[in-house]
């Protein structure tokens, strides 16, 4: 679960796939995709996490940022500054995560996780004076609904959704933005992309492989005409070269974005192995799925001259 009371420190790191494939970067690594190959017309409507196996739909005005807390989806309005979780939400941010150890999906089950589990938890580091849940059904999976008040005033609200994939939507009050992700938070399997994820993950999983061993020309074949109609072999191998340093450490695709059944935008996380403590490096990619197959259209690199 999501901690209540977080010491870490985020930097909000997101990339923004827009309409005419503009890479726009938030926070302190504000370059850190300098190296870009491609083009998109990829818009950014609903999120799929790729761990969690849940999609919902991205409000109007908002980006979602899967690098500031691992295994989690901040969901936010504009360039706030936040040090803790604690910041987003009173910025109105939202953070929306697996609930990974509800593994018995059963009605029973998931009523005594929220009542014996997440409840006493959540009093515990609150301390609100009061607590209200409320149970219910929504798209054949179980929900429940958990305010916390603290003289009156609401300082925690809650959405936890059961089914085959639990997942929660946490805010400090109930906003359209969160109503608009509560309504339309699903099991992939329920999801219009049920019959993509599989080979959506497949793909990432590939080209991160080719990434991080220098695939090149794999990399360069298997992608889009688009891509190769403005980018040549021979510019993605520097791009590739530049990007050495984070190529060697840990490379993750939590996700992404897409406004239809065929586009698909993602963050690429890279975090160095030299360097533990050090704030990953991010870039990004974006697929478009062309006679049944996805395809890379665009690829955006960190450089380590932008993450100094």
């Amino acid at each position: 679960r999501l901690p209540i009371s977080p010491k870490i420190i985020l930097i909000l790191l997101v990339v923004v796939i827009v309409l005419g494939g503009i890479v726009y970067m938030r926070g302190r690594n504000s370059k850190s995709a300098s190296n870009k190959t491609g083009g998109s017309q990829a818009v950014s409507a609903n999120y799929i996490n790729f761990g969690g196996n849940y999609v919902f739909k991205v409000p109007k005005d908002h980006v979602v940022d899967e690098q500031s807390v691992p295994n989690a989806q901040l969901v936010y309005t504009g360039n706030i500054e936040a040090k803790t979780l604690e910041d987003v939400y009173r910025n109105n941010g939202i953070a929306v995560q697996e609930i990974s150890t509800l593994t018995d999906h059963t009605s029973n089950a998931f009523k005594k996780y929220v009542n014996e589990t997440y409840v006493p938890d959540l009093k515990k580091n609150l301390s609100p004076s009061d607590v209200q849940t409320n149970f219910g059904k929504a798209n054949g999976a179980d929900n429940a609904k958990v305010i916390a008040k603290k003289d009156g005033k609401i300082i925690r609200y809650v959405y936890i959704k059961g089914g085959q994939h639990p997942a929660q939507v946490v805010a400090n009050a109930e906003t359209d933005a969160v109503k608009e992700i509560i309504q339309t938070i699903v099991d992939v399997e329920s999801s219009i992309f049920k019959n993509e994820v599989t080979s959506l993950k497949q793909t990432v999983e590939k080209i991160a492989y080719q990434v991080k061993d220098k695939k090149t020309q794999e990399l360069y074949s298997s992608a889009a005409p688009e891509l190769r109609e403005k980018s040549t072999q021979e510019e993605l191998s520097q791009a590739l070269d530049t990007a050495t340093p984070y190529r060697s450490g840990s490379i993750t695709i939590s996700g992404g974005s897409s406004a239809a059944s065929d586009e698909f935008a993602s963050v690429i996380r890279f975090v160095k192995l030299d360097k533990k403590d050090q704030q990953p490096a991010v870039g990004s990619l974006v697929l478009k799925k062309i006679d049944g197959q996805w395809k890379l259209t665009l690829l955006s690199l960190p450089s380590p001259s932008n993450n100094q």
